[in-house]
């Protein structure tokens, strides 16, 4: 099971870069507890990043990190205020990111699996109108947990 916690969602975050946006998900899950370090996870995040990019359409984006800083598998989510610039499938910006953590000795095909569902279940354009409007964060885990996240 991922955790996917109400302390793990960060909604509408003051960063205005790619980099800061994964520096600040890095640092909420060495706070929480699901990462040892997070200088270590975020290079790894980085190095998985320049293999391809993980900018999806209409603002979503889905990085993952495999990583021996990693204690579980989990997901971390932050909604921007402003426009990100990222290597996105159609162009435009991001505001949804969806950082997957996975331990490099648990390295398997589950995070694989929650890509795919998680991946999909974000391409329609009622959940993601729903998670960008959503203020509550137990309503926003909600929609996450329903909708692929679990």
């Amino acid at each position: 099971m991922i955790d996917v916690i109400g302390e793990n969602i960060l909604l509408d975050s003051n960063v205005k870069t790619k980099n800061e946006a994964l520096a600040e998900l890095c640092e909420l899950l060495e706070k929480n507890g699901l990462v040892d370090d997070k200088d270590i996870f975020y290079k790894d995040v980085l190095n998985r990043e320049r293999i391809g990019p993980t900018g999806m359409e209409n603002g979503i984006a889905i990085p993952h990190g495999e990583s021996l800083s990693a204690k579980k598998e989990a997901i971390a989510v932050l909604r921007t205020k402003y426009d990100l610039e990222w290597e996105s499938m159609d162009g435009n910006p991001i505001h949804l990111i969806f950082l997957l953590v996975v331990p490099l000795e648990n390295r398997n095909t589950n995070h694989l699996k929650l890509l795919a569902k998680l991946s999909a279940a974000l391409t329609h354009r009622e959940i993601q109108e729903k998670l960008l409007m959503e203020n509550d964060i137990n309503e926003f885990k909600k929609i996450v947990l329903e909708n692929g996240g679990n």
